[in-house]
Formats: structure tokens, C-alpha cells, sequence
């Protein structure tokens, strides 16, 4: 009798050993998979969004890339091509303009009196024009980059104004002081100068007057 009970209280431990084991292990597998998990979360959180293709980016940072990258590329050259078109623009203005800034450059006198203008002299500071054969007192040579008659004597230039049926007159000395302007016109009253574009007046008492002259008109 004592073998028998000595065999149940046997069996008796060993099941409660086997419970014990089982409920351990049931309580340890959830902590496990927990574990599991979260290192597989690291994983993806750790990893760099520059590692991840292009292609498998959303459609939304796809665009906003593009963008940039665009901006990138287009934009410094739209800029070098605006910087040159300014500076090439402001050299061909600037060309224009110190080849139109005197008056009338468009109109050639050539047609008019040919290569050279005969002037006879009237009184001191008034011409007449005739021809070579007439022993002319003075002989100009026309300039075509300055667009006009030139005087070595009084260092200056002169051309006939068809439009306005004017002798005009620019004198090195007195004219340059108008820098862009500065062409002159012998009127009854006397000389005028140009000041600006619409704006001629009486030419000013500082300027010497003995080496001007002018073409009387018919």
C-alpha cells in the first residue's frame, strides 16, 4: 500500500511540473513575438528615405523632385540667356545711338551736291554754293560715317535737312558740349543749338562766334 500511494504522489508532482512548464512557456512565446516585431520595425524605420528608388516613391515627392530638379537645370540657363540678351541689347542701343545721335544720319546729301560742296564766299561768315569750275572758296568733303560736309578750317561739319529744308551745322567745340544733341542753325535772329530732343534755343553768349559759318538759303 505505501509502494501505490508512493506511485500517485509521483504522478502527482510530475503533472503539476509539466502544468507549471506549459504555463511558463505560454506566458514567454507573446514577449517573443513582441520582440520579433519590433526589431523588424527598426529595421524599417532606420532605413534612409535617399536609399529608397525613385520608381517606389510616391507620386506626389516624384513630382515635387522633378520640380526641383528642373529649377536646377532651366532656371540658370534662362538666366545666362536673359543676361545676354540684355547686355547684347544695350551694346547694339548704344551703337545705335552714337551712330543716329546726329540728326538726320539716315539721309545722304551725295545725291544732292555729289562728294564734294563748292562754296563761294558772300561776306565774312556767309556761303553761296556753285560748282568747281567757279573757283570756289571752299571745297567740303562729305563724310559718310559722320553723315555731313566737313570744314578742316572751322572744324566742322554741315548737311542739308530735306525734310525740314534746313542747313544744319555741328562745331567741334561748341556742339560737343550738347554731347547727344548739339546741331545748330543759323536763323535771322541768329544762331540756335539744340538742347535736347525738342527744345533748340538761342545759342549762348560764352561761345566765340568768329569761326561760324553758314550757307545762305534761297
Amino acid at each position: 500500500m505505501e509502494i501505490i500511494k508512493d506511485l500517485k504522489n509521483s504522478k502527482r508532482t510530475y503533472k503539476k511540473r509539466n502544468t507549471k512548464n506549459s504555463s511558463s512557456k505560454k506566458r514567454l512565446s507573446p514577449k517573443r513575438s513582441s520582440k520579433k516585431r519590433s526589431s523588424s520595425k527598426r529595421t524599417i524605420t532606420e532605413s534612409s528615405p535617399a536609399e529608397v528608388p525613385l520608381k517606389d516613391r510616391p507620386l506626389g515627392e516624384k513630382i515635387v523632385i522633378g520640380l526641383c530638379i528642373c529649377i536646377l537645370t532651366v532656371f540658370p540657363f534662362i538666366f545666362i540667356v536673359v543676361t545676354l540678351s540684355v547686355v547684347i541689347y544695350v551694346g547694339v542701343s548704344e551703337k545705335i545711338a552714337e551712330v543716329e545721335h546726329h540728326e538726320g544720319k539716315r539721309e545722304s546729301n551725295e545725291e544732292l551736291y555729289g562728294k564734294y560742296l563748292y562754296l563761294d564766299e558772300i561776306d565774312e561768315y556767309s556761303y553761296r554754293i556753285v560748282s568747281e569750275d567757279e573757283d570756289p572758296e571752299k571745297r567740303l568733303e562729305w563724310d559718310e560715317e559722320f553723315c555731313g560736309y566737313y570744314d578742316d578750317r572751322s572744324d566742322g561739319y554741315v548737311w542739308y535737312d530735306v525734310e525740314r529744308k534746313k542747313w544744319k551745322y555741328w562745331f567741334n567745340g561748341i556742339s560737343t558740349d550738347y554731347k547727344d544733341y548739339g546741331w545748330m542753325v543759323y536763323e535771322p535772329e541768329g544762331w540756335r543749338i539744340q538742347k535736347d530732343d525738342v527744345d533748340w534755343i538761342k545759342l549762348p553768349e560764352k561761345y566765340d562766334r568768329s569761326m561760324l559759318w553758314y550757307i545762305k538759303q534761297e
